[in-house]
């Protein structure tokens, strides 16, 4: 993916962080099945930082749609099915199975909680500013991630931190949290406008 994707960023670790079991993390999302917010996301690689603006819905356990707002216009939806990248400034939709691909990526984490036992270790790492933070490392070693944390305030998911294997630090943070409002089936149904270049891989 490139720097305009979803992926990347971890700004801080805690010194002496405390083991707790999954189950404790995946009470944040015990009977949630919808979830919507707006979301600011700082991608930093080297001295370069780029920040963009954007919606993001998600629907348990395999749907969601990533819309970036700001500075530039790009959407990723994954319908169950294939994955779909579009990139209005490029004129270009990419579609692909939808399979594996994401499996080990953070939006899946959130469409999928069920994943956290399974593919990371978990571990809290205390209280800052009002919120909890956790601690998500892969247990496989074909990730694209190193390192994932979350943070929660008032039972919602406010913060999302990511260190990647290519040097990346991302942070998405999100504001307007909805838990199980209802979303339309055709917000992961997507039609290009006439002249995109479509590429199915």
């Amino acid at each position: 993916m490139t720097n305009k994707s979803v992926c990347i960023s971890l700004l801080f670790i805690s010194m002496f962080p405390v083991k707790l079991y999954a189950g404790s993390l995946d009470s944040y999302f015990a009977g949630v099945k919808t979830i919507t917010a707006d979301f600011t996301q700082i991608l930093v690689h080297g001295e370069n930082e780029q920040v963009t603006k954007g919606l993001i819905y998600i629907v348990s356990p395999n749907k969601f749609r990533l819309d970036y707002q700001h500075p530039y216009k790009q959407l990723y939806i994954a319908d169950g099915q294939s994955l779909l990248s579009y990139d209005e400034d490029l004129e270009q939709l990419i579609i692909k199975p939808q399979g594996d691909v994401l499996s080990n990526s953070p939006a899946m984490v959130l469409s999928n909680p069920k994943m956290l036992d399974r593919d990371y270790k978990v571990e809290f790492q205390g209280k800052w500013d009002g919120a909890k933070w956790y601690l998500l490392s892969p247990k496989r070693a074909d990730t694209n991630f190193e390192q994932i944390r979350l943070a929660f305030k008032d039972n919602k998911l406010i913060t999302m931190e990511l260190k990647d294997s290519f040097g990346q630090f991302n942070r998405l943070s999100f504001t307007k949290v909805k838990y199980n409002s209802a979303i339309s089936a055709t917000t992961f149904k997507f039609t290009p406008p006439a002249g995109v270049d479509v590429i199915k891989e």
